[in-house]
């Protein structure tokens, strides 16, 4: 049997740091003015914008897709309150955007033409991962309020989408899901779900990706290279056709726990967040791809929808413990508790700290999640079947769970360390017979004994505490939650270490000083980083092994709440806290653990000398493959695509091929600094600067599969914005480039 979700009007949160952070979003949303989300479907409509569009992506060819998730977010927050002032501004969007819809169905911010580009090959940025939120937003509307406007103006806009796809040749098909579109399979399965109708399930699996499924059925780790939110939403979107018995063959199911598995076990990170600038690196190499753009928060957002109906389907508590450790540490760690405001990266990298979004010239792809994030608080704390109810996240709340006819209490403060205390606060005079499971935390320091009030007999089942029996109103169940201090490694570093204390990943506060920030990809602000900052720990004079199991006698934990300090006996004296608390702060979640005496500590530092001479030198860099930053840069370009080679991404250009970008040079000397690959050495390449000729070069490296080149740039281009254009020289061959192409100041025995 499949696991109910409850209503959410049946679930409140109790707990104050969850209360204010629900209180910081939905301020947010109120603050939105909706005509200026609606413009460009106004304007796309032929019809008069009532006000200006935003500014940010909501410029840009994504534009559309922020009403896509605030519409969501309204409806969230209406199902969490029923407060009138979200059922209002939902009525409002409905009006309108019934008025922007064509008599076909069409329904967007853009007009046609975008979703002519992708079927032609012609650079454009992701209309149908647009597409997919303004699907999810309105399907969110119907469920939560039951709007018929929104299931109408939802059916119509599927209607003109399956008339699309589904003339789609083969061929056309390939080239449609080569580009980003978000999860259009699971949206338009959904729509199957609330309609019967199997057109729009026919429509959903030509989003289906059945090469990527089978390599998933088949537990064949081709994740090295894909863009991580381009390729998790198609999981989750077969996984949706699979509950929703559009396909029934468990194929659908077990590629989903495979990929599940892939990911979570070998290319994640202790936060639970994964991905580095976007994209999946190879299994098991995370400690290397630790920088100030890991774990994109888009891709939390949906890892943690698998992981929910993951559990629904099979009730395996791994995928509950995931969705706690995930929930604290990187969700919650993704909200500024000020302002309200949301990450896109969460650096792994030490000394970096997080970088929000601003209210309202951003509206970033993780802007837009942001605001579901915070206004869908109570999904995945329980979940209910004929006669169990499954507690997973440990909140404080009150349950109604209207099958058994019992009201129940949670109260549980991990921040201050209290016992979980479970209350039936209304039941049936006669009482009601059930199960209700509570998950045992895998941070539990040793399993405790629950102290029960009432007719109840309890088990471990499965990872849960299981009490059963005859429940009436005042009985109550307290748990003891003893957390655990437990060091934890990175699998391409054995020398790697971070901490968590209970399911609180720690973080060690490195200051202040020197926020500043930079711009990467379209107009997302990162951290900018200009020196080294501590990640070393030195061991004294004992093994790792023995260090990690007797670590409370370093990370030593203060008197007032969850605070650890540690002596890292290289000069600093570094103090811990849950990770998720901090805002503004630079920190470090992993460190190098070393031997004083070990030689290795000594080419550690060498290294750290070499990354501090390249952080200083270093300039504008492109991503070369990944979409987004390359817009960024205005590429533009005949006869080319990405390409992937050994897992690196990279750009081919095909026959009399080209492509170019727009590149900032600083007022010194430098180089423009390019990776190839081996098997392409000798294949001729041109670059030229504004169109001037620059270089032809039959580009040889070492023994290598990949090397670099350095080309210093004349002084007439320093101080100004260039355009960088690669051109094939050998019509028969292709060229390419891979990893990241960018521009370093040159030293002065460079030449």
């Amino acid at each position: 049997m499949i696991l109910k979700t409850l209503d959410y009007q049946n679930l409140r949160i109790t707990d104050s740091y969850l209360d204010n952070s629900f209180h910081l979003e939905s301020t947010y949303l109120l603050s939105l003015d909706a005509d200026r989300l609606l413009a460009g479907f106004q304007e796309t409509a032929g019809l008069r914008p009532k006000a200006i569009r935003y500014g940010g992506w909501e410029v840009t060819e994504i534009q559309g897709h922020t009403l896509g998730h605030y519409m969501t977010a309204l409806a969230q927050a209406w199902g969490a309150t029923h407060d009138p002032i979200y059922m209002e501004r939902i009525a409002y969007l409905m009006e309108q955007l019934e008025k922007c819809q064509r008599t076909d169905g069409y329904l967007f911010a853009s007009p046609e033409e975008l979703f002519d580009r992708v079927e032609n090959r012609k650079p454009v940025w992701v209309p149908w991962y647009t597409m997919d939120k303004i699907l999810q937003g309105l399907s969110a509307i119907f469920h939560h309020t039951q709007s018929q406007k929104a299931l109408a103006i939802l059916c119509r806009l599927g209607n003109w989408i399956s008339n699309r796809v589904l003339a789609w040749s083969e061929e056309t098909k390939n080239t449609v899901l080569s580009v980003e579109y978000g999860g259009m399979n699971g949206a338009l399965y959904e729509i199957y779900h609330l309609t019967g109708d199997y057109k729009y399930a026919k429509a959903a699996h030509q989003f289906d990706e059945m090469p990527l499924f089978e390599a998933m059925y088949k537990k064949e780790d081709i994740l090295n290279g894909l863009h991580a939110n381009t390729t998790i939403p198609k999981i989750l979107g077969g996984l949706k056709g699979y509950l929703y018995g559009a396909q029934s063959d468990e194929f659908y199911l077990i590629m989903a726990e495979n990929f599940w598995d892939m990911v979570v076990e070998h290319h994640t990170y202790i936060t639970g967040g994964n991905s580095e600038w976007e994209h999946f690196g190879m299994p098991d190499v995370l400690d290397a791809e630790r920088t100030a753009c890991n774990c994109e928060t888009c891709n939390t957002y949906n890892m943690l929808k698998l992981t929910g109906l993951l559990f629904r389907i099979t009730k395996e508590k791994k995928y509950a413990d995931y969705d706690e450790q995930t929930f604290y540490n990187a969700i919650l760690s993704s909200q500024n508790s000020q302002t309200g405001m949301t990450t896109y990266f969460q650096p792994m990298a030490t000394g970096y700290f997080k970088v929000y979004s601003t209210p309202y010239d951003k509206f970033w792809c993780c802007t837009g999640t942001g605001m579901e994030n915070f206004t869908k608080q109570s999904e995945n704390i329980c979940f209910a079947g004929e006669r169990q109810l499954y507690i997973n996240r440990l909140i404080s709340s009150e349950i109604l769970w209207e099958e058994a006819k019992l009201r129940l209490k949670l109260d549980v403060n991990l921040l201050k360390e209290e016992p979980l205390v479970l209350t039936i606060t209304e039941a049936p005079n006669q009482g009601s017979h059930c199960e209700i499971l509570v998950r045992q935390p895998a941070w539990l320091k040793e399993v405790p004994e629950p102290v029960i009030s009432g007719k109840i007999t309890v088990l471990e089942k499965q990872g849960y505490f299981a009490f059963d029996g005859l429940w009436k109103k005042g009985d109550r169940v307290t748990i003891p939650l003893p957390m655990k201090l437990a060091v934890h490694g990175l699998p391409d570093n054995p020398r790697t270490a971070a901490f968590t204390y209970g399911p609180f990943v720690l973080s060690a506060y490195l200051g202040t000083e020197d926020q500043e920030t930079t711009v990467t990809g379209v107009d997302v602000t990162v951290p900018a980083r200009h020196k080294i900052y501590p990640e070393c720990i030195l061991l004294p004079g004992i093994d790792k092994k023995e260090w990690e199991a007797d670590i409370a006698s370093y990370l030593k934990k203060a008197d007032d709440g969850i605070r650890f300090v540690m002596d890292n006996q290289a000069g600093n004296l570094l103090t811990f806290e849950p990770h998720f608390l901090k805002n503004d702060e630079r920190y470090g979640i992993y460190f190098q653990v070393f031997d004083h005496d070990d030689t290795e500590y000594e080419d550690y530092k060498r290294d750290q000398e070499r990354r501090q001479r390249l952080l200083e030198s270093q300039f504008d860099v492109i991503p070369v493959g990944n979409d987004q930053y390359e817009l960024a840069h205005k590429i533009g370009g005949s006869k080319t695509d990405t390409t992937v080679l050994l897992g690196r991404r990279g750009r081919i250009v095909r026959e009399d091929g080209w492509f170019s970008y727009e590149m900032t040079v600083p007022s010194v000397r430098c180089g423009l600094c390019v990776t190839y690959a081996a098997e392409d050495a000798g294949n001729p390449i041109g670059i030229t600067l504004n169109e001037e000729p620059f270089v032809i070069d039959k580009p040889e490296g070492s023994g290598d599969a990949f090397f670099d080149k350095t080309y210093e740039l004349p002084a007439t281009v320093e101080n100004t914005t260039v355009t960088v254009k690669f051109h094939n020289e050998d019509h028969d061959k292709a060229c390419r480039i891979f990893d990241e192409l960018y521009i370093r100041e040159l030293g002065d025995h460079e030449k």
